[in-house]
């Protein structure tokens, strides 16, 4: 190979400058260099927390400002009056906490935006509404999206009667069960035999009206009313004995009929569901603070007032449910 070179070059002396290209096309066999191995990939980024949650007061006290949402139709606890305004039961109440909280915090010029929401908790877990004034119950479905205040009223299905009904029918409708017992019977008392029981039409108050009269093999008529107005026209009338419902709605429809003086809601609940106030779940200072403000309110002998504007003047069992609901210091 050394002496082909050689020759090559010896040639490329006779001919010049046309050999460099020949020269330069002649294969070498020095060893090349291997190729450097790419780069390693650049480590994963770690992941950003998320920053953690704008707690209520911290935003309250850094906005000045309290934003409390209520349904527009959720008469009588809560609705928008004619002037566009919050209204109802416990729209009232809610004014009395926005008043204790402004002595809580320290912010007497705390500010109030009312804004209506729509069914559901969008806004309460978005932190944009930082509590509900409405007629939502405490389930234990709902306290899977939100948390709750102390109950402000004792909500459930009762039922309306005229108050000069025989004696024997209304202690009947209130006997209640021993505590902790099933309150059992082989045959039902007579007085309420050949009555005639109503409630509100598609509601399930008048499917389980239904049934417990199939249960109890009651000789009884059952009729659906359109509105509780129109039941509580009926009680007066004498075209059904009692009128089964929600107890919020039966208090209201009596307080604002014509014949609100010869009517009466019965004490017992059929069904017990609390009525509480709305607000986000692991919040647990906000809701401390609210429950102490409804304390106050509940404690405060002003109170009758703001119940008996809305539903009238509150009986014995309504009494001893706010004063067991209110926390002790």
């Amino acid at each position: 190979m050394q002496h082909g070179t050689n020759g090559v070059r010896s040639l490329c002396a006779a001919l010049g400058i046309a050999c460099v290209v020949f020269l330069a096309s002649t294969p070498t066999h020095a060893a090349s260099k291997p190729a450097a191995p790419p780069p390693p990939p650049p480590p994963p980024a770690e992941a950003v927390p998320p920053p953690p949650p704008v707690l209520a007061l911290d935003r309250i006290r850094a906005s000045g400002r309290l934003t409390i949402g209520y349904r527009a139709d959720a008469a009588p606890m809560s609705s928008r009056d004619a002037s566009g305004n919050a209204a109802g039961y416990s729209i009232a109440v809610c004014r009395k906490v926005v008043d204790a909280l402004k002595t809580q915090l320290a912010v007497p010029t705390l500010a109030v935006d009312w804004v209506t929401v729509s069914t559901g908790f969008d806004d309460v877990r978005a932190h944009t509404v930082d509590l509900v004034c409405a007629a939502d119950e405490v389930t234990q479905a709902q306290r899977e999206l939100v948390s709750f205040s102390i109950p402000i009223f004792p909500g459930g299905v009762s039922g309306a009667v005229r108050k000069n009904a025989s004696e024997s029918f209304q202690h009947a409708l209130e006997e209640r069960p021993p505590p902790y017992q099933t309150l059992w019977r082989g045959t039902p008392p007579p007085t309420l035999e050949h009555r005639t029981y109503a409630a509100l039409g598609g509601s399930t108050t008048l499917d389980a009206l239904m049934d417990r009269m199939k249960s109890l093999r009651l000789t009884a008529s059952i009729v659906a009313v359109d509105t509780y107005d129109a039941g509580v026209a009926k009680v007066l009338d004498g075209g059904t004995d009692v009128l089964f419902g929600d107890r919020a709605r039966l208090l209201d429809a009596v307080k604002r009929s014509a014949g609100a003086k010869q009517l009466r809601v019965l004490s017992r609940h059929y069904t017990f569901a609390p009525i509480a106030l709305a607000l986000a779940r692991n919040d647990d200072d906000f809701r401390l603070a609210v429950d102490r403000a409804l304390t106050a309110t509940y404690l405060d002998p002003s109170f009758g007032d703001v119940y008996a504007a809305a539903f009238g003047a509150p009986d014995s069992d309504t009494v001893a449910f706010f004063r067991a609901t209110a926390v002790p210091k």
